[in-house]
């Protein structure tokens, strides 16, 4: 195999869930066969960079200031899927075309929908031999993420399979259920909990709450703390504030000198957080969601974002592997008759190892290197 060369596109505009994934996937490829070519490529930035970060900056803007604006946008499905294809498709096919011609990839697989059109149209207008795949990153596919010439699809669960399946006709041998792509970390055996939770500074028996906003330290995390220092003072907090380092600024000034409170920025060990905690509390993004369905760790959503999320939300939430409390003062009260009830959270953390799939990024790459 080392003769195939394998092109990740990819996008940052939306947080870094979508790189994240891409990055998982390069990690597994390497792990299944190291002297594969493997490259990461973001189709905004080779189209105009200036174009990226208004894109970006508009994303992230409608989030924290008009959220309810972007799940109306989300569910104009058809819409989304027809300007996907054909204008925004055709206007990024113009600068792709030349980096497909200068790379010569075997196979290319997107993670983010914004180039997934060009990358179809460029395969079937220029009649391109490479096999191109799409990495949909939550659980639940929208239209804009389907294709004709789309050869494979890696896909959350079996149900977001039998959607596409059934509502747009990709026929089944194209769907590959191998879960969310995450780093192929998370299926090494970390050893005892309580010999790591001394290493991170979390005390041996405490209930521990990760608390995350994705990768841009989004939603109520200030309210969420807020209400967990009055209401659970003796539990361990561990706060991941991303890439927001104004926030993680402020909560360091105000909680870093408090016992149990554990702030921390963008960090490299989710894994090892992800095993000493008891629950997290998030907003249900693709990407973490995966990741604590891959540690079995229970999770507590609060304000999902309108649109992929709230789809997420409803998966995690019908599976029991979730609980959702858009208050954050009531989060803490939400959480209190669980912890009396060791049974319940026990049922909880099987049900989310059973729906967890750490070897992601691993199946994911035998799916890109099938050469048949």
């Amino acid at each position: 195999m080392s003769g195939i060369h394998v092109m990740i596109l990819t996008e940052t505009v939306g947080g870094n869930g979508h790189f994240r994934a891409a990055d998982a996937i390069r990690a597994g490829i390497k792990r299944t066969a190291p002297d594969v070519k493997v490259q990461i490529q973001c189709g905004l930035s080779h189209f105009s960079p200036s174009l990226e970060r208004i894109v970006r900056q508009f994303y992230l803007g409608t989030l924290r200031y008009a959220p309810g604006l972007w799940g109306a946008a989300y569910q104009r499905e058809q819409t989304w899927s027809e300007w996907f294809q054909t204008p925004l498709g055709e206007l990024l096919s113009t600068k792709l075309l030349k980096l497909l011609e200068e790379q010569s990839p075997d196979v290319v697989v997107c993670t983010h929908a914004f180039c997934l059109g060009a990358m179809g149209q460029l395969k079937e207008r220029h009649r391109f031999d490479f096999r191109l795949g799409a990495a949909v990153t939550d659980f639940d596919a929208n239209g804009f993420w389907i294709h004709p010439a789309v050869d494979f699809y890696l896909l959350a669960h079996e149900s977001v399979a039998e959607k596409i399946h059934d509502w747009f006709g990709v026929p089944r041998e194209r769907l590959h259920v191998t879960g969310i792509p995450i780093d192929p970390c998370f299926t090494e055996d970390t050893g005892e909990r309580a010999v790591l939770r001394e290493q991170l500074g979390i005390a041996p028996e405490a209930f521990t709450v990760l608390l995350m906003g994705g990768g841009v330290g989004l939603g109520p995390l200030e309210k969420v703390v807020k209400s967990f220092r009055l209401e659970m003072p003796n539990e361990e907090l561990v706060v991941v504030t991303g890439r927001n380092q104004r926030l993680l600024e402020r909560l360091s000034a105000r909680y870093d000198q408090e016992p149990g409170v554990h702030i921390l920025g963008y960090t490299q060990r989710m894994r090892d957080w992800m095993k000493v905690s008891d629950l997290i509390v998030s907003k249900a993004g693709g990407l973490t969601s995966s990741e604590a369905l891959a540690t079995g760790l229970p999770m507590m959503i609060c304000q999902p974002i309108p649109g992929q999320e709230e789809r997420n939300s409803r998966f995690l939430t019908h599976h029991r592997v979730a609980l959702r409390q858009d208050r954050p003062g009531e989060i803490p009260r939400h959480i209190h008759p669980l912890m009396k009830a060791p049974e319940r959270w026990d049922q909880m953390r099987q049900r989310a190892k059973g729906l967890g799939k750490p070897g992601s990024a691993l199946d994911a790459a035998g799916v890109i290197l099938k050469t048949n």
